[in-house]
């Protein structure tokens, strides 16, 4: 029983060797799209100017919750406007 359960082991690690070493076949017709109407580069692209906006909005949203995005009306004097 040992010998058939030590035999059962070293198949299941030969096979899992070979299927990691061997890794992933990417044999596609398009090898460099990411989806059906991008390639790669595109969707990196794609992918920056989302975070380029989020970024300019978060900080906006910090002014805004600081407080820094208009002067204080709470002046009794009136407040030169540019």
């Amino acid at each position: 029983m040992k010998l058939h359960m030590n035999k059962i082991l070293i198949t299941a690690a030969t096979l899992s060797l070979v299927a990691l070493l061997s890794g992933c076949n990417r044999n596609t017709l398009a090898p460099n799209m990411n989806g059906l109407a991008e390639t790669y580069a595109q969707n990196d692209a794609g992918i920056a100017v989302v975070n380029d906006a989020n970024n300019r909005m978060f900080v906006d949203d910090m002014r805004r919750a600081t407080l820094l995005d208009k002067p204080s009306m709470l002046s009794p004097f009136p407040v030169v406007q540019d």
